[in-house]
C-alpha cells in the first residue's frame, strides 16, 4: 500500500458538479477545454440558425456538439477525483473523439459537394466504428486504473494506443485526398480559395487535436497533451474568416456576430487563468483575431457603402428613366389610337365597296374580278382586327376602357358563338361541338360585349391553329366556388411550357404559329385576359407540348 498515492499529499478535491474543482486550478490551461467549445458551439448555432436546411450548417453544429461534448467529458477526468467516473468517461470518450473526426469530414464533404456523402463513403464510416462498438468496454480500451501517481489516470489498451489514432490520422489523410480531388474541379478561383481555407482550418485542429492526445496517450503527460486543444480556436479564426471573408453559409450577420463571440469568449476566459504567463498568450491571441477580423470587417463595410451609394445613384436615374418612359408609353398610346382612327374610316370605306361589288349593287363584275374582291374584303377584314386589337390596347393602357355591366346567360352567348363560328370551322374541315355541364344558370354579371369578343377571339384562335381533327367548347360551373368555366379544347399545334409563361403578353405568339397561319398581331390574348380581369375573371393557358393540341379556359364569376 506504500506504493499508492496519499489523496492528503495529492489534494484532491471532491467535484461537486463533475468539472467543477480546486484540481483543475493553477497551471491546468481551463480557457483551452471549455471555452473555445462554447465559441464553436455558438458560431455552429448561430450558422444552423441563418441556414436550417443547409447540409453543411447542420455538419458544423454536431462536429461543434462533438467537440463541446469531448470537452466536458476531459473536464470531468481533470476534476473528479472518483476513480469509478474517470473510468467510466475516459471509456466512452472513444466514441467522441471519432465523431470529431467523422463529423469534421461531413463538414468538408457536405460543403464542397452540397449533399450528403453517398453510401459508401457511409459504409466505410460505419466500419471505422464498428471496433469502437464491439471494444469499448473491454480490456483493449483500459486496463485499469493508475493509484500510484497524483494524476487519476486510466492505463489505456490497445484500441486507443493502435486503433483509434491510426484511425483517426486515416480520417486526416481521406478528408486531404477528397478535398485535394473535389477542389481541383471548380475553375472559379475565389470558391476554390474558400474550400483550401476550410479545409486547412478542419485538418488544422484535428492534427493540433491528435498530436496533444497521442502526446498524452505515450508519455503519460496528459497537461502537455492539453495544448493540443488550441487547434479549435485556430478553427475557430479559420471560420469566423470564412464568414467574413467568403460570405460562407450566405449569412452577413454570422461574421458580426462570430467576431463578438470570440472576442467575448477569450476575454471572458482571462477570469478563470491564474498565471500571467497564460494570460498573455489569450490576450496576444484576442489581440491577433481583433485585428486581423478588424480589418476584414471595416472592409466589408465600406465596401457596401460603396454599393449602397452606387445603387442609390442608380435608383434615382432609374426613377428618372421610368419617368420618361411613362410620358413615351402614353405619346405612344395617343399616337396608336389617332392613328388607328385615322385608319378605320378609309378601311371602312374599302370594305363597304369592296362588299356593295361582290354584292352587285354596281352591275355584274366579271369572274376574274370576283377572286381579288374577295381578297380584298377579307384583308381589310383581317386589317380591321388588327386595328381593333391596337385600339384595344390603347384603352387599356390609357384607363379608358368602358365597361357596361349586367347580368346575363354566358352559356346561351357562348352556343350562339359557337353556332356563327361553325362554318368558318366546316371551311377547314373542322369539327366544332358545344357542350354544357351546369349545376347552375350560368348567369354572370359583365359586359355582354366584351364577353362575347373575348370568347369569339378564343374560338377564332381554336380554329385559326388546328390543322385537322376537332374544337370542343365546353361550358362548366362550380357552384361551391360560385365560378363558370368556358374551355376551348383544340387538337391544335399545341405549346410548349416557355410559351406558356409568355402567351398573354403583348406581341406574343407561338413559336410554331407560322407554320400554320402567318397573320396575327399577338395582342388577341392579352386584351382578352386583360378584359376578363377587369371584368373578375381571368384567363389561363394549358398544353402538353408542340402538338399536342391546347386548352384555354375563360373563368367567371357567377352572379350573386
Amino acid at each position: 500500500m506504500n506504493n499508492i498515492a496519499d489523496p492528503s499529499i495529492c489534494l484532491w478535491d471532491p467535484a461537486p458538479y463533475l468539472i467543477v474543482s480546486n484540481n483543475i486550478w493553477g497551471n491546468f490551461i481551463y480557457y483551452s477545454h471549455l471555452f473555445p467549445s462554447l465559441a464553436i458551439l455558438l458560431i455552429a448555432l448561430f450558422v444552423l440558425i441563418h441556414n436550417p436546411k443547409g447540409k453543411a450548417a447542420l455538419s458544423l453544429f454536431f462536429l461543434a456538439l462533438a467537440f463541446t461534448a469531448w470537452s466536458m467529458i476531459d473536464l470531468v477526468l481533470w476534476a473528479t477525483d472518483r476513480s469509478d467516473l474517470i473510468m467510466f468517461f475516459w471509456s466512452i470518450l472513444v466514441y467522441f473523439e471519432l465523431l470529431i473526426y467523422i463529423t469534421s469530414f461531413y463538414f468538408i464533404y457536405t460543403l464542397i459537394k452540397k449533399s450528403w456523402p453517398t453510401w459508401r463513403y457511409e459504409l466505410g464510416i460505419f466500419i471505422i466504428f464498428i471496433p469502437a462498438f464491439l471494444f469499448t468496454h473491454t480490456a483493449l480500451n483500459l486496463t485499469g486504473f493508475d493509484f500510484t501517481n497524483c494524476w487519476r489516470e486510466a492505463l489505456e489498451g490497445p484500441l486507443w494506443q493502435n486503433y483509434v489514432y491510426t484511425a483517426e490520422l486515416l480520417i486526416a489523410l481521406w478528408i486531404l485526398i477528397f478535398s485535394y480531388l473535389e477542389i481541383c474541379k471548380p475553375k472559379n478561383q475565389h470558391r476554390k480559395t474558400e474550400l483550401w481555407l476550410a479545409t486547412g482550418g478542419v485538418l488544422a485542429f484535428l492534427l493540433s487535436f491528435s498530436f496533444g492526445n497521442i502526446i498524452g496517450s505515450f508519455e503519460s503527460d496528459w497537461e502537455i497533451g492539453q495544448y493540443g486543444l488550441f487547434g479549435m480556436p485556430v478553427f475557430v479564426i479559420f471560420l469566423t474568416f470564412l464568414l467574413v471573408r467568403f460570405e460562407t453559409f450566405k449569412a452577413k450577420l454570422i461574421a458580426t456576430e462570430a467576431l463578438i463571440v470570440g472576442l467575448g469568449v477569450l476575454i471572458t476566459s482571462l477570469l478563470f487563468v491564474n498565471k500571467i504567463e497564460n494570460v498573455q498568450v489569450i490576450a496576444t491571441l484576442t489581440l491577433i483575431i481583433t485585428i486581423a477580423l478588424g480589418i476584414l470587417l471595416v472592409r466589408s463595410v465600406s465596401k457596401e457603402i460603396k454599393q449602397r451609394e452606387q445603387i442609390e445613384k442608380l435608383a434615382s436615374n432609374l426613377e428618372r428613366a421610368n419617368t420618361r418612359l411613362k410620358v413615351l408609353d402614353k405619346q405612344k398610346s395617343e399616337f396608336v389610337s389617332i392613328a388607328s382612327h385615322q385608319l378605320r374610316s378609309p378601311l371602312t370605306a374599302i370594305r363597304g365597296y369592296a362588299s356593295l361589288l361582290l354584292e352587285g349593287s354596281f352591275g355584274v363584275i366579271p369572274q376574274k374580278a370576283n377572286e381579288p374582291l374577295q381578297r380584298i374584303d377579307e384583308s381589310s377584314k383581317l386589317m380591321a382586327l388588327a386595328i381593333e386589337d391596337y385600339l384595344n390596347v390603347s384603352r387599356i393602357e390609357s384607363g379608358n376602357m368602358k365597361y357596361s355591366l349586367s347580368d346575363f346567360n354566358l352559356p346561351t352567348e357562348v352556343e350562339h358563338i359557337t353556332d356563327d363560328l361553325r362554318a368558318d370551322a366546316m371551311k377547314k374541315g373542322l369539327v366544332l361541338y358545344f357542350k354544357k355541364s351546369l349545376h347552375s344558370q350560368g348567369v354572370i354579371h359583365a359586359d355582354i360585349g366584351k364577353v362575347v369578343q373575348i370568347i369569339h377571339n378564343l374560338i377564332h384562335n381554336a380554329i385559326k391553329y388546328t390543322p385537322t381533327g376537332t374544337i370542343t367548347v365546353l361550358v362548366r360551373d362550380d357552384v361551391h366556388k360560385k365560378k363558370v368555366y368556358v374551355d376551348i379544347i383544340d387538337t391544335g399545334i399545341g405549346m410548349d411550357q416557355e410559351t406558356l409563361h409568355t402567351i398573354f403578353q403583348k406581341f406574343e405568339r407561338a413559336k410554331n404559329a407560322n407554320s400554320v397561319n402567318v397573320s396575327g398581331t399577338g395582342l388577341g390574348l392579352y386584351v382578352a385576359n386583360k378584359m376578363a380581369e377587369a371584368m373578375g375573371g381571368n384567363i389561363t393557358g394549358h398544353s402538353e407540348g408542340d402538338d399536342t393540341g391546347s386548352r384555354f379556359t375563360l373563368e367567371m364569376p357567377l352572379a350573386l
